[in-house]
């Protein structure tokens, strides 16, 4: 019984990891980044987003993606860009979702 057991877990578990699944992190790629509102009334402002590098130089492109990264996990498909450090490390703006 106990090897039985031992048996269907081992095979429940290679079939798990054997099927194809949504990532669990959203993409980034297909947010659209503006310095604008969106124009469009259907559109809905999920909130405010940041992103920041970490690094000895300035990396104001690391810092927008990390920011287009949070953006997604919001669900959003629109960014509106409103501020970026002096030092170009750090990054803010609003996440919206548009039909």
């Amino acid at each position: 019984m106990k090897k039985l057991i031992q048996i269907a877990l081992i095979v429940s578990v290679g079939t798990l990891l054997s099927c194809n699944s949504t990532p669990i992190v959203p993409s980034s790629e297909s947010i659209k980044i503006s310095r604008e509102t969106p124009k469009d009334p259907e559109c809905k402002n999920l909130g405010r987003v940041q992103g920041k590098t970490i690094s000895v130089k300035p990396d104001l492109e690391g810092a927008i993606e990390d920011m287009k990264k949070e953006a997604a996990y919001k669900g959003a498909n629109y960014l509106v860009m409103e501020t970026a450090s002096g030092y170009e490390t750090a990054v803010s703006g609003t996440a919206y979702y548009c039909p």
